[in-house]
């Protein structure tokens, strides 16, 4: 769900001066002989509406670079994307020789904000004007205009039949969040859950009150990272969060009863401990251990799943042996200079991460990547050999390739340099290539359903 933000302006297309607004030219428009599908740079008015600059060739950035954008790196931008306009930020293009043009404070650059199932390949080409303030925690990928459509340089990474959107929306939500409260009195999930599901419109906590697919399980409000993109808890407090951090520790009880009440679900399948919505669920030791051994004897068949950084691998051992069998371990990066600058790490390294997967696998269980994906990141050789060899150790199932939400200028300013990238598509063409066992999406399967 998207959190609305002074900083980020929703953005309204509007036709190239000569063409009348409305009909089908507003959408469509007549290719000129020899233009073969060529892109044109967008850029934002301070209202937000939308014009196309020819005499500028667009441009996007990977990293530290800006590259031109072409039409091989776009497709048009899909249902369930925000466009948006990025106010205190300067849009670039490309002259007729191919330097770089700042466009004046008037103009705007323009982003899309991806729906799940799809990869940012490229972020806007933008420049922070002085002192302006850090962007909303989103993944602003990079738009121009093509046959008078927008596209996004993005890739389509999974269609699971759970996560479409179509397969969305509130209707009969009110009415669910109520048979749960009527059903566990008492427990402040519930209501935590509700407001996620209702206000922030998160399809997990939404699932959880329809009892089907995934079912959410916070358990921790308290973190032993300090990630620069935190979606529930900023510390510096120089942006906003999108959604407020768990501010309760739940109860064995509270966590086995909300699990319980899912799975008896006819279409509820996995729950998760590990959500945006808190800090690190290994945290929580003893409460997440014996949660997971009473949710195990009451339902033998499900999937018991953790999402975390991988910080503590004796807890999860120990959720292990009481009947956890899946994990998805977060990571930007297995490089060290990469992993510390963003995950702020507070007695842990990539050791532990790495363990935590070593031991699942040992286990028997579902072993996921979260991949933090940044263009000129990810995508460099020296992190792709780290990615691979990470993944070859842990014996990972799938690899999520998911655009890191967070402020692309702020990001690269406290990364440490990096070797030029070779592009998302590409990169995940080598990973494919190197680990033929390893599935690709952004979804985690139950383990029946694995693979």
């Amino acid at each position: 769900m998207i959190s609305r933000s002074s900083y980020v302006g929703v953005a309204a297309v509007v036709p190239p001066p000569g063409r009348r607004p409305g009909g089908p030219s507003r959408h469509r428009r007549r290719r000129p002989p020899g233009d073969n599908g060529r892109v044109r740079l967008c850029v934002a008015r301070p209202d937000g509406s939308i014009e196309i600059r020819d005499g500028l060739r667009p441009a996007a950035r990977s990293g530290r670079r800006l590259v031109p954008l072409t039409p091989a790196d776009v497709i048009p931008v899909p249902e369930g994307a925000t466009v948006a306009h990025l106010p205190g930020r300067r849009a670039l293009g490309l002259g007729p020789r191919g330097g770089p043009v700042e466009l004046d404070r008037r103009w705007a650059p323009v982003a899309a904000i991806l729906p799940v199932g799809y990869l940012r390949t490229l972020v806007p080409a933008s420049r922070p004007a002085p002192d302006s303030p850090r962007l909303p925690l989103f993944g602003y990928a990079a738009v121009a205009e093509r046959n008078g459509e927008l596209v996004v340089a993005a890739l389509g990474t999974d269609a699971f039949e759970w996560w479409q959107p179509r397969h969305q929306g509130t209707a009969g939500l009110p009415e669910a969040v109520d048979a749960a409260r009527h059903a566990l009195p008492g427990n402040r999930l519930v209501d935590h859950l509700a407001r996620c599901a209702l206000e922030y419109r998160c399809y997990t906590a939404q699932n959880t009150f329809f009892r089907r697919y995934e079912g959410a399980l916070p358990a921790s409000p308290a973190c032993n990272a300090d990630c620069l993109g935190c979606i529930s808890l900023q510390s510096d407090g120089a942006v906003p969060s999108p959604q407020e951090r768990m501010g309760f520790a739940p109860t064995v009880a509270e966590l086995a009863g909300l699990a319980g009440h899912f799975l008896e679900g006819d279409e509820a399948a996995i729950v998760s401990f590990g959500q945006g919505c808190e800090g690190e669920a290994l945290t929580r030791g003893r409460a997440v251990v014996e949660a997971t051994a009473a949710i195990r004897a009451g339902h033998p068949a499900a999937t018991i799943h953790v999402n975390t950084n991988g910080s503590r691998p004796r807890v999860l051992e120990r959720m292990v042996a009481a009947g956890c069998n899946s994990v998805r371990i977060s990571a930007i990066s297995f490089t060290e200079s990469v992993f510390r600058a963003y995950y702020r790490p507070v007695g842990y390294g990539l050791e532990e991460v790495l363990e935590c997967g070593r031991l699942m696998r040992r286990a028997g269980g579902q072993v996921c990547l979260n991949l933090l994906a940044f263009p000129g990141v990810t995508d460099t050789p020296s992190e792709l050999e780290a990615t691979i060899a990470a993944c070859a150790e842990m014996g990972v199932d799938q690899i999520q390739w998911r655009s890191l939400n967070v402020d692309h200028d702020w990001l690269i300013a406290e990364l440490p340099p990096m070797e030029e990238g070779m592009g998302m598509a590409a990169a995940m063409e080598v990973v494919r290539r190197r680990l033929p066992g390893v599935a690709h999406g952004n979804f985690t399967r139950p383990v029946a359903f694995a693979g």
